[in-house]
């Protein structure tokens, strides 16, 4: 059964069509849904890339502006001869308390100038005092800032930016601080330090809002790795070996603004200003790739939902094909078996129609022409039998007349009387009678005639054996079938034997529920092989041969009972025996009268 399936594939046009129009449909579908796919992930993920490092610029950025206003207050405010001597000792308290109130003031303002600033320190030299923007005026070694100031006037650097997250104080671990010396008018000596204190929180807050996922996070390093804010949430111990990884990569790279480091793409960015900070920001392809799943997955349905619209529509057409083909197909099945008279309306208005149309106007046509044919059968048929009747009349009125000369001078009036009514009964059977199917019983009491006046005629004892089953006497054959036969064992086989008797059995017998048996056998000295084997070779092939009345009964029966009826013709040197073998399909009956019938009939096994 597979095997057939599998055939039904391969040869089946229907399947053919429908497979050929769904790639039509579908390959171009899936070039269109893989180059999507592909062009829109590697889109998405560029323009992430683009963006994560414009992220990243843009925190520099801003860390820049702010450095950068830090260091220009700075500076405005280390050269200022105002600050420098607002920096002066002052013996009067007045003059001290305003003094101080001015330096609040300005640092106030310088604070309000730079933003993100938590405070503005100023030290004084001659004063010993820490001058602050929030908070009170104490000597240095009171001040929070006495270790940044003693560690700056140890670095001998006209500036310095400090970042100690390693530190135990948290004002030191929590702070940034950029100092500047304030020198004399002159510019001869060191009388001060200017301290802008950034805390790490300010700097939090400008990346505390870029989501780069729960494994993502951007950090801000200076120069020396140390972490001034990050938004990841992992162990400081863990988190600074990561970091090392990170810009020993970075290192690597040759300082690459991007790169690809395990699962995760960095982007780097460091400024170019003084403080030399680092901004590195760490995306997980995990995170990459979840805007293109969204893409890839739409795409992925739309291009289910177009394969499945593909594949109805190829359904549809291919259906389309398909019926009238079908219909097509059915059409010439049924001219096929012989039947011309189906007009199918129901094609297509198509080219396939235009063949349906043609097909019914040829089945019309084939219709026509088969109607001829069989008139021209039906009168080549009914010339047949007259033809028959042309050969037996004259040669048999002859025949039988001189015959009963004969017996008139012999003055045997039985024997006349006998040959009359046989001669009359043949004359009225072969000549007033021209329907083209009789019953079997019928043609038998024609045969019964014909052959009690051969008998009479020749002075020969001739044996009819008639085995008939009852159900088959009605059965309808064509008229004079059997005389051709019944006149062959005669003329051919028994009167040319020499022996004075002779024995020609007729036999009719259901064999199977589809056949029927009709046989002769006669007695006689048989026929010569090579005239049977050339007889048999111009029944198969339709060819013209001296047995007339043979080739006639063969084309006779096998018009009328198709091509599955056999016609056979055996002989040997105590015979020869013609069978014809009838589907039972293709007969008719005729009810018979049986009390009419026994008279006219020889019962089976009867002899003449």
């Amino acid at each position: 059964m597979r095997t057939s399936f599998l055939s039904f594939l391969r040869r089946s046009f229907f399947v053919k069509v429908i497979f050929i129009l769904f790639l039509v449909s579908v390959v171009p579908l899936l070039i269109f849904a893989y180059l999507t796919i592909t062009l829109s992930n590697q889109t998405v993920i560029d323009k992430v890339k683009m963006l994560n490092l414009q992220v990243v610029s843009q925190t520099m950025e801003r860390i820049d502006i702010t450095m950068s206003r830090m260091q220009q207050v700075s500076s405005q405010y280390g050269i200022s001869p105002s600050i420098i001597n607002l920096m002066d000792s002052q013996k009067n308290f007045f003059n001290y308390v305003m003094q101080n109130q001015e330096l609040q003031r300005v640092l106030d303002t310088g604070k309000t100038a730079i933003g993100d600033i938590d405070d503005i320190v100023l030290y004084s030299v001659e004063s010993g005092e820490v001058v602050s923007s929030i908070d009170a005026i104490v000597p240095l070694k009171q001040s929070r800032y006495a270790e940044l100031i003693e560690r700056f006037e140890q670095s001998n650097k006209p500036f310095l930016l400090v970042v100690d997250q390693n530190d135990s104080d948290p004002f030191l671990q929590n702070n940034s601080f950029f100092m500047r010396k304030v020198s004399y008018s002159n510019g001869s000596g060191f009388k001060g330090v200017i301290i802008i204190t950034l805390p790490n929180n300010a700097l939090k807050k400008t990346i505390q809002n870029i989501n780069l996922g729960p494994e993502g996070a951007i950090y801000i390093l200076s120069s020396d790795r140390k972490i001034i804010a990050s938004t990841s949430s992992a162990d400081t111990f863990v988190l600074n070996e990561h970091i090392g990884q990170l810009l020993d990569s970075w290192q690597q790279s040759k300082r690459s603004d991007q790169f690809t480091l395990g699962h995760s793409l960095v982007s780097v960015k460091q400024s170019r200003d003084f403080h030399e900070w680092i901004i590195v920001s760490e995306i997980p392809n995990a995170l990459l790739s979840e805007s293109t799943h969204f893409i890839t997955k739409s795409a992925l349905i739309a291009l289910f939902v177009l394969m499945l619209l593909g594949l109805i529509v190829s359904l549809v057409i291919g259906y389309s094909l398909y019926n009238p083909l079908k219909r097509l197909k059915h059409h010439m099945q049924l001219i096929q078996i012989g039947d011309f008279t189906t007009q199918d309306t129901k094609y297509p208005n198509n080219e396939i129609g235009d063949l349906g149309v043609m097909l019914n106007k040829m089945a019309s046509r084939l219709q026509l022409l088969m109607e001829d044919l069989q008139k021209s059968e039906e009168l080549k048929r009914r010339n047949e039998i007259r033809v028959l009747q042309s050969q037996i009349n004259p040669h048999l009125i002859y025949n039988t007349l001189n015959t009963i000369s004969v017996y008139a001078t012999l003055r045997d009036y039985n024997k006349i009387k006998s040959m009359m009514r046989s001669l009359i009964s043949i004359l009225r059977y072969s000549m007033e009678n021209y329907e083209q199917l009789v019953p079997l019983s019928q043609e038998l009491k024609y045969i019964t005639d014909y052959v009690s006046m051969i008998q009479l005629r020749y002075d020969r004892r001739i044996i009819l054996n008639l085995e008939i089953e009852e159900l088959l006497n009605g059965m309808l054959i064509p008229k004079l079938l059997l005389q051709p036969l019944i006149e062959n064992s005669l003329f051919h086989g028994i009167l040319a034997k020499e022996d004075e008797e002779g024995i020609i059995t007729v036999r009719a017998v259901q064999v199977s529920k589809e056949t029927v048996l009709l046989q002769i056998e006669d007695n006689g000295i048989g026929i010569d092989p090579d005239r049977l084997n050339a007889l048999n070779t111009n029944l198969v092939q339709g060819l013209q041969s001296e047995s007339i009345g043979v080739k006639n009964v063969w084309e006779r029966v096998r018009l009328l009972y198709g091509e599955q009826t056999e016609f056979q013709i055996h002989s040997s040197a105590n015979g020869a025996i013609v069978t014809i073998f009838i589907p039972s399909g293709k007969l008719d009956y005729e009810s018979i009268d049986t009390s009419s019938t026994e008279e006219r009939i020889l019962p089976n096994n009867g002899t003449i």
